[in-house]
């Protein structure tokens, strides 16, 4: 048998098979697998904001218990107002802590907590002292001004338990 008596005609659906198209074809598909590689890691890079957190793996498994905990918060009816300003010594942190009637909560123990989310070793934790009623007030001498994230914790006479945290923007020229 010759190759000129078989059976098998290649086909001309695409054109000849030439060694322009296999460049073509093998450019081609390299490019989009480059393209898709490359929007990965534009989407993984610009989505990233760089919070720094120790035991991912045991905080998400304990994830029911934070809600559970947040369910409590909310049925104690707590409010607090967080805000930073300038202080001569640093930033003063103000919380006021009002019940859900609006009166004043008084007698609590509250710590607050400056927590740098792009950069670890620049937290500062101090306790807050009560200045008035429900006023809880401490200055913190940060080493950076920029984003910070502001979390409160306190705790009431009877056990009740309260967290909050907030963003803030330590401005320049304390």
């Amino acid at each position: 048998m010759t190759i000129g008596n078989g059976d098998y005609r290649p086909t001309n659906r695409f054109g000849a098979l030439t060694g322009r198209r296999v460049l073509f074809a093998f450019v081609g598909f390299f490019g989009v697998v480059f393209a898709v590689n490359g929007f990965f890691i534009y989407k993984a890079l610009s989505t990233f904001d760089g919070v720094e957190v120790d035991g991912a793996y045991q905080k998400g498994r304990a994830y029911n218990h934070l809600l559970e905990r947040m369910e409590e918060q909310r049925r104690l009816g707590w409010q607090a107002t967080i805000a930073t300003g300038k202080a001569p010594a640093g930033t003063r942190l103000r919380v006021t802590f009002a019940k859900a009637d609006g009166a004043a909560l008084t007698g609590l123990n509250v710590e607050g907590t400056f927590w740098r989310p792009v950069a670890a070793g620049a937290d500062m934790r101090l306790p807050l002292a009560e200045t008035a009623p429900g006023i809880y007030e401490s200055v913190f001498d940060l080493a950076h001004d920029g984003n910070w994230l502001v979390r409160i914790a306190a705790a009431g006479p009877d056990g009740e338990t309260f967290v909050q945290e907030e963003r803030v923007i330590v401005s320049a020229g304390r």
